[in-house]
This record gives C-alpha cells, sequence and structure tokens, in this order.
C-alpha cells in the first residue's frame, strides 16, 4: 500500500468515526519533505474531491480561517513540510484534535517502501533502514523495482542496489562486474561506481560478492584489478602449456571464468573488455613471450590479439616457403574463426592468408598432374579442376587490393602472382597450343561438348515446342567459366530453385560479334569485310538486328539491354515483354571495362559489380516478373594479367586483309601467321575466310589493352557457363531450405569431468538439396546455461570420414548432484530467425566443487 492509499484511507476512517460529518481533515508533519514528491500525491487526492493545502510558518492563522469560515465544506489534507510542533506551540492543535485519532498521518516511511517494493520478509528492514538515504530518491528506487526478483531475499536486496548504483542490466555478479569496469576509472579502486556504492552501501559488499561468484582470493589492495586480471589469467591458462605466462592467479572455478570471458566478448560491451585486454597483453609482457615461443604453444588461445598475429605471420611465412601442411593448417583456421579477434581485426588477413592456402592446394594438384592426352581431357581437366585456380587468384587479388593494410603480404602476392601467371598460364598455355597443333586448329568443335553455336537449337527450341513458359536469357559479355561457377554455388543457397551448369565451348576466335551471333537462332553464313557476323544472311550488328533475327524463329520475341529493362518498373517492365515468349537481355559490364586500356586494371572490380547486377537481374526477373526458366551464358571469356606483359609474349602484328581482330586474333583473308601465332580453320562454321590467333599468352602488337585479353583458345578465353535457372512453383515448392541433420555421436552420455569433448555427425554432405545448417550448442540445467555457448556451422563436403566436428565444453563449477540430469540445447541459428533444433539429455557423474 503505497502513501495516497494510507491516507486516502484515513480520510475515510474519519468519516465513518464522525457519524453525520460532511468532511474530513488530515494533518501530515513531513520533517523528510525535501526527498518528497508532493505533486503526484495531490493530483491523486485532487481526483478524490480532496483539497491539499500546505501550512508553512507564516499561514497557520490563515489556515484556521479557512478551515473555519471560508472553506466548511471540503476535506483537506493539511501538509506541513516539517516536523510536528509542541502542543503549546501548535497554533492548529484544536482543529488537530477534534479531528479525532484519524486526524493525523503518520508515514512508516520504511514499512510503505518495502510494500511498494514487495518485500515481505521482515528480517529486511534493518537493512534498509541503516541504507535509507539510497531509497530517498526516486529515480534510484524505479531502477530498484525493475531490477529486484520476485520474492527477494536479503542478498538480492544488496545485489539490487549494486545494479542501480552502477547502472547494471541486471543483478547477476558477471552485469554487475561488467558495468563497474565500464565507468569512468576502469580497473582502479577508485572507479566511478565504486565510489557511488561507497556513498549508500559498503563497497566491501560488491567485493565479497563478485570474489565469491569467481572464486578469486581477496587482495587489500588493487582489489578491482587483481579480480579481473583474475579472470582473464584463467581464459588464457585454460589453454596454453603451464609455465608459459610468467603470471599466476589462483582461482577455485576456472570454468566460470572461461565462460565469462567468452560471453563477455559477445556482448554490447566487448569494446570494455578490449581495452582491459590490451592493457594485460602488454603488462603481462605477452608480445616478448609469443616471440620466445611457436605458434603451437598458444594455438588454442583465443584471448589477446597478439596471438593472432603469431598464428598468422606462422602462416606466412610458411606459405612464402611452400612448407605449409594445407589440412593441418585448415583446421587450425577453422579454430581461429571462432575467437573474437579474428572478426573485429584480422578477419581481412585471415581471409586472404585463407585463399592463398587454398590457392597453394590447388597448385601441388595442379603440378602433381600429367598433360591432357587429347582435347576432350584439356577441356574436363579445366572446368572439373583448374578453373579454381583462376577463380581463387581472383578473389586474392581483389582482397589485396581493396583491403586495408596488407602490405606485410605484397611478396607473397608477388610469389603466388608469379606462379599464376608464369607456371599456371604458361604450362596451361603450352597444353592449348599442343591441342591446337594436334586437332583443334583444324577442327574447333570438341565431340561430346556443348557448342555455343548449338545453344538455341538445343535448348530454347525444344522448350518452345514443349512448353508456354516465358524464357529469358542473359548474356553477360566476357562472363567466364569460372565466374559462372561462382553464380552457380550462389544461385544454389536460393529456396526453391534448380540450377545447373553446362560448359560450353565458344566459337573461335572468342570475340563479342562471332559470340553473339553464334548464341542466336539460325546459322552463321557469313562474315563481311566490315566484320559484320551474318546469320541467315542477315546482319546480327546491334540490338535490333538481334531481335529481328529472333522473331524470325519465334516472333513472340524480344531482345532488350538487361540494365534498362531491371531498371524499370514493373508496369513498364510488362509492357515489353507482354505475350514475350523469349526474351534475351543482353548485359555488358566486364567487356566494357577490360577492352580499354585506360581502365583494363580494374577488370576484376568489374567483374564484382557483374555478379552483383546479375544477381540483381535474376531477383527481379523471378520476383517481379514471376520468371520460371532463366539461361545465363556469355560471348566469351577472358584472359587477364594483373603484371605488365612482358616483351616475349608480343607477337609480330598480323598482315593481309582483316576484317575484325584485337590483341588476340584476326579475321579475314590472306592472313600472315608471324612467329607466335597459328592459323585455325572456320570451316566449322562454313565461312570463307581465315581466322589466326596467338598462341599461348602472346598477344599483337597492335590493337586495345594488353592484359585484359580475348580472342585466343586458352580455355580462360574458350571454355563459357551455360547456366539453367529454373524457379520451382506449385505443390513442389519448399517453404524452407532443407538443411543437412545433425546428431550427436555419443553413445554414453555421461559427463566425468568439468571439460568434456561432444562429437557431432553430420549426416549429409552439403550439395544442392542440403544447405548447411548453423546450430548454437550449450549445456543446460533446470533451463539456466551451465556451460560455455558455442557455435557450430556444418558445412562439410566431404564423405563420411571427414563429416564429425568434436567440440569442447567448459561446464560451469557447481554443486552438482550425482547422476543429475541435464540438457544439451541444440538451437537452429542458420535462418532469420532461432528455433530449437535437439535437445540431448546428459548425465552428470563428477564430483562436487568444495
Amino acid at each position: 500500500m503505497d502513501i495516497v492509499q494510507e491516507l486516502l484511507q484515513l480520510f475515510e476512517k474519519q468519516l465513518e468515526e464522525n457519524i453525520g460529518a460532511d468532511r474530513a481533515i488530515v494533518f501530515w508533519y513531513d520533517a523528510q519533505s525535501e526527498e518528497r514528491d508532493l505533486a503526484e500525491i495531490e493530483q491523486a487526492l485532487n481526483e478524490k474531491g480532496i483539497k491539499v493545502w500546505k501550512l508553512n510558518d507564516h499561514n497557520a492563522f490563515q489556515t484556521k480561517v479557512l478551515l473555519e469560515l471560508e472553506d466548511t465544506e471540503n476535506s483537506y489534507l493539511i501538509y506541513a513540510p516539517f516536523a510536528k510542533p509542541k502542543d503549546e506551540d501548535n497554533f492548529l492543535l484544536d482543529i488537530l484534535l477534534y479531528s479525532g485519532k484519524y486526524g493525523e498521518f503518520q508515514a512508516d516511511e520504511i514499512a510503505i517502501m518495502m510494500k511498494e517494493l514487495r518485500i515481505d520478509h521482515l528480517a529486511i528492514r534493518p537493512f534498509i533502514e541503516e541504507h535509507w538515504a539510497f531509497f530517498k530518491n526516486k529515480q534510484r528506487v524505479s531502477k530498484f523495482k525493475k531490477l529486484l526478483p520476485n520474492n527477494p531475499n536479503a542478498n538480492d536486496v544488496k545485489q539490487t542496489m549494486m545494479a542501480v548504483l552502477c547502472d547494471a542490466k541486471s543483478i547477476h555478479p558477471q552485469e554487475l562486474l561488467k558495468s563497474v569496469v565500464a565507468k569512468k576509472g576502469g580497473m582502479s579502486d577508485d572507479n566511478e561506481a565504486l565510489m557511488q556504492m561507497g556513498k549508500y552501501l559498503d563497497v566491501n559488499l560488491f567485493f565479497e560478492l563478485i570474489e565469491d561468484y569467481f572464486g578469486v582470493s581477496p587482495k587489500e589492495e588493487h582489489r578491482l584489478s587483481h579480480i579481473i586480471e583474475t579472470i582473464v589469467y584463467q581464459h588464457v591458462a585454460s589453454n596454453i602449456d603451464e609455465g608459459v605466462l610468467h603470471v599466476h592467479y589462483p582461482c577455485s572455478v576456472p570454468n566460470i571464468c572461461k565462460v565469462f570471458i567468452d560471453d563477455w566478448l559477445k556482448s554490447d560491451e566487448r569494446e570494455i573488455l578490449e581495452t582491459i585486454l590490451l592493457e594485460l597483453e602488454q603488462k603481462w609482457n605477452v608480445p616478448q613471450l609469443v616471440e620466445t615461443h611457436t605458434y603451437q604453444a598458444f594455438i588454442r588461445c583465443f584471448t589477446f590479439p597478439i596471438i593472432e598475429r603469431k598464428v598468422l605471420d606462422a602462416l606466412h611465412e610458411l606459405l612464402l616457403n611452400e612448407t605449409v601442411l594445407v589440412n593441418e593448417w585448415k583446421s587450425i583456421l577453422a579454430e581461429r574463426r571462432k575467437g573474437y579477434w579474428y572478426q573485429a581485426h584480422f578477419a581481412q588477413e585471415y581471409e586472404l592468408l585463407e585463399k592463398i592456402l587454398d590457392f597453394y592446394e590447388w597448385k601441388i594438384i595442379f603440378e602433381r598432374d600429367d598433360a591432357p592426352k587429347n582435347e576432350q581431357e584439356w577441356f574436363s581437366l579445366y572446368t572439373e579442376k583448374y578453373y579454381r585456380i583462376d577463380q581463387l587468384y581472383r578473389h586474392i587479388y581483389l582482397l589485396y587490393r581493396k583491403g586495408t593494410n596488407l602490405e606485410r603480404y605484397e611478396q607473397l602476392i608477388e610469389r603466388v602472382t608469379f606462379w599464376y601467371e608464369n607456371k599456371y598460364l604458361m604450362t596451361l598455355a603450352a597444353h592449348t597450343d599442343h591441342m591446337l597443333e594436334t586437332r583443334l586448329s583444324k577442327q574447333w568443335n570438341i565431340p561430346s561438348v556443348m557448342q555455343q553455336k548449338n545453344f538455341y537449337q538445343h535448348f530454347i527450341r525444344p522448350l518452345l515446342e514443349a512448353t508456354r513458359e516465358r524464357i529469358f536469357v542473359i548474356i553477360s559479355d566476357a562472363l567466364r567459366y569460372e565466374i559462372g561457377m561462382e553464380l552457380l554455388e550462389e544461385f544454389q543457397q536460393r529456396l526453391n530453385t534448380e540450377v545447373k551448369i553446362i560448359p560450353m565451348q565458344a566459337t573461335l576466335p572468342t570475340y563479342t560479334q562471332l559470340g553473339m551471333a553464334a548464341l542466336l537462332p539460325g546459322k552463321i553464313t557469313g562474315i563481311k569485310e566490315d566484320g559484320t557476323i551474318y546469320v541467315n544472311d542477315f546482319s546480327t550488328k546491334g540490338l535490333q538486328n538481334r531481335n529481328n533475327i529472333l522473331q524470325m524463329y519465334e516472333v513472340d520475341s524480344i531482345a532488350l539491354k538487361m540494365e534498362d529493362f531491371i531498371q524499370l518498373t514493373k508496369d513498364e517492365g510488362q509492357e515489353y515483354i507482354r505475350g514475350k515468349r523469349v526474351v534475351y537481355l543482353y548485359h555488358d559490364a566486364i567487356d566494357a571495362i577490360g577492352d580499354s586500356s585506360k581502365t583494363e586494371a580494374y577488370t576484376y572490380e568489374a567483374v564484382e559489380n557483374a555478379l552483383e547486377r546479375i544477381k540483381a537481374a535474376v531477383r527481379k526477373l523471378t520476383g517481379t516478373y514471376e520468371a520460371v526458366r532463366i539461361f545465363l551464358t556469355s560471348d566469351h571469356g577472358f584472359l587477364y594479367q594483373t603484371s605488365q606483359v612482358e616483351q616475349f609474349q608480343k607477337a609480330e602484328s598480323l598482315k593481309g586483309e582483316i576484317y575484325d581482330g584485337n590483341r588476340r586474333f584476326a579475321i579475314g583473308k590472306n592472313l600472315t601467321v608471324p612467329v607466335g601465332a597459328i592459323k585455325v580453320s572456320l570451316d566449322y562454321l562454313g565461312v570463307d575466310c581465315e581466322a589466326v590467333i596467338a598462341k599461348g599468352l602472346n598477344r599483337f602488337t597492335a590493337g586495345g589493352g594488353l592484359r585484359f585479353v580475348h580472342g585466343g583458345a586458352m580455355p580462360q578465353e574458350s571454355i563459357i557457363p551455360l547456366i539453367e535457372y529454373r524457379q520451382i512453383k506449385g505443390k513442389a515448392r519448399k517453404t524452407e531450405a532443407e538443411r543437412v541433420n545433425v546428431q550427436v555421436a555419443l553413445i554414453q552420455k555421461v559427463i566425468t569431468s568439468y571439460r568434456f569433448i561432444v562429437p557431432f555427425f553430420q549426416e549429409e554432405k552439403v550439395s544442392p538439396e542440403r544447405q548447411p545448417r548453423t546450430l548454437r550448442a550449450a549445456f543446460y540445467r533446470n533451463n539456466e546455461r551451465i556451460s560455455n555457448e558455442v557455435t557450430i556451422t556444418f558445412d562439410s563436403t566431404g564423405e563420411v570420414s571427414e563429416r564429425q566436428i568434436e567440440v569442447v565444453f567448459h561446464l560451469l563449477e557447481d554443486r552438482y548432484r550425482m547422476g543429475e540430469i541435464c540438457v544439451l540445447r541444440l538451437e537452429d541459428v542458420s535462418g532469420r530467425t532461432t528455433e530449437l533444433y535437439a535437445e540431448e539429455e546428459f548425465e552428470l557423474k563428477l564430483y562436487s566443487i568444495e
């Protein structure tokens, strides 16, 4: 019951006692008026028809006149903001006396406060009386109310006062400690929060609580910093060999400390801890200790940023010396990825070195493989394996170029580039030249390989005959095969899609006009002196001519520029494609940048832009226009070198009747074949002209940029992707992605130590049909977490033996009953919402912590 209710009860009882009276007068002598907000009380009484009159040292006579002459009808609370005077000094004693035994309100502030705060234990009253100054402030009491648990005991009251005074989120010791060290003064004993506690509470109560909870031995001086250092030390000591650190802080509950640091680093207050860890890193001379040990001594420790530097430097050196054990370091990096400093400050460096590690693995594979025996093997080796080297090099180059503070890796990048351009590309070039010389220069088409010039006949025409679906075809200039594979992997993550890729052999020479013509329906019938290519004797030059050719085979066809089309509103776009069966969308992002010597240095950035624009286009086609089937392909690929092209890679310019050409090819009649070039037959196209292409990595000395080229026969130029993207509709549509299943791979689920390992098994490998699953795992007892919390991603594409993950759990020290049951709770955090995935019961069989 609060003060207003107490007052109203007095008025009511006085009226009951004075039968027939129309009003009641209650006096309140309030010696603690300075701490009281009377406005709320006055408003509440006014609403009940009771007036409040404020008595002071000068208006006693005026008060008597008011109550006995001027207003004899209304009830009054006579509020005197001072102590009750002696009877002989009280001018209003007669009114007070005839108001009866219910005429004076005497507030039992403490009792009222305890009722308001729902504190029922009378044993707590002496403590509240002793610390009454704390409860005189309305804001403090308001916060206290919100934080105090139900049915509180004396310790709850003390901890709630601490939480209010240090502005903590809860009364839990962990939150109290985090809030204290966040205040001005940090880990010093003159910390602002400790000073505030000292005004209203014995600060030793705080220290005793925290020391007991974290198992810290008390220390007279620098008590707060000693607590923090002890906790951090446990986090370090649990993961390094004994004796590595030259300090020691005993603790009775190390797991509680370790889990506390892990949780703190995941919280919004992690920047405070980051500062503390940096300070302790220097205080404990960790950089010097790291220098005197190998990285293996710290490989399980995630406490200090200097350890990440040690690990990165070790991997850097091994990669430079080409002595790295790939599988071992993949496991190490998978573990490091779980740490705070990895994501907070070293993600760019780790990502770069992880890509280089993958690159190194493929380097080993490439150098181990034999040369292809025939053109089919040449084609399949690239589409199944070697495209990854081009893809990885592109990623590495972009990460390095766009990253910050990566200068330390300059030499490593130079070595990667040297091997890529002088070993890999040159070896591939030698293989390609051999294929050209033995067969491909005379007959370009590789048997059993999908030909670009057959695209429409093989894919579009059968669909037009079999279905009424609208077919979209996106043709992105210079989208080479490895880029198509990256798109494929991203599209496969989308719900309700069926995606596959068919590698196609582009027409040779591999340049825009010929590739674009090959993707149209009909047959290439000629190449004119101005370079114009004809299909069925019609020019393919320009969008309108391509549109005309499409409509010859399917009248309900249209050719548009992709960027222009996806910028349209839905209504505007519908106007263009209403009733259309085939929609060709032409996209030019990579070739537009790479083909100019002024911008070719930004080729890989253009690839990134092209990927994003194509993904956006597919989203719009499937969303806005409800596209069901989309084909995505290219006119040709490209060859790109980040370093300057050497003189020996430059071939003499071609002579003859040149219809078209660039740094890698010429097409026409009576063409010369300089050293470093080879003539290729165009009989496979049935056209009356000839072509000469540069062999290997050579460039002709005239026309266009040198670093970005296409026109030749290298697999990067001549193998292009055809992605078939199908959106699933109707009953087969899924509401959520099917993800791999995960099981706890234990028969006996018994916990016998405070640090233990739980193996998890991923039942299926990740595939287009089964997406990765990310689980958050922790042990709970009576719905309260009793272990560290671990997030695990199950994304293995390997075989059964490669799909088991072992996770280390640290049980919080407590008094567990022998045979008590706890639960391993697995929560699925793969999607936008968190859902319970599974719960497994474990039996606790360990000795209690005394």
